[in-house]
C-alpha cells in the first residue's frame, strides 16, 4: 500500500496536469487496531514506512510529504443514534406492539458538515 501511495504521489507531484495520478488517499480500514497499525503510511509520522524501509530515494521523500492520507476505520461512515436510549426506555416508547423506533440519523443529516467532526 506504501508503494501505491508513493508512486501515485511523485507521479501526481511531477506531472501536475495529469488526470491518471492522485496526491489524495482514503484507507478505511476494519478496526481501531489496524487504523493504529496503518499510521506508518503517513509521510510524516516517525516510523514512517517511506522512510524506515527507503521505499523512495531520499531525494524524493519531499514529493512523498505531498501525499494526503487520511486513515479511518468503516465505523465513520454508519449511521448514529441521534437519541441515546436504554433499553427500557426504547421499550416503554415503543409501546407493547408497536414498531421499532427509528432513532438513527438520516442519509441527509450524516452528509452535512456538523454531523461527522
Amino acid at each position: 500500500m506504501a508503494m501505491l501511495i508513493a508512486w501515485q504521489t511523485i507521479n501526481a507531484v511531477r506531472r501536475p496536469g495529469s488526470k491518471h495520478f492522485t496526491r489524495g488517499f482514503l484507507v478505511v480500514t476494519p478496526g481501531l487496531t489496524i487504523k493504529d497499525r496503518l499510521r506508518v503510511l503517513q509521510p510524516h509520522d516517525p516510523d514512517s514506512y517511506y522512510k524506515d524501509r527507503e521505499l523512495i530515494p531520499s531525494d524524493m521523500l519531499d514529493e512523498i510529504n505531498r501525499a494526503k492520507i487520511v486513515i479511518t476505520n468503516f465505523h465513520a461512515f454508519k449511521l448514529r443514534e441521534r437519541i441515546e436510549l436504554a433499553a427500557g426506555g426504547r421499550a416503554l416508547l415503543q409501546g407493547r406492539n408497536g414498531d421499532p423506533l427509528n432513532t438513527q440519523e438520516t442519509e441527509g443529516r450524516c452528509c452535512s458538515a456538523s454531523c461527522r467532526t
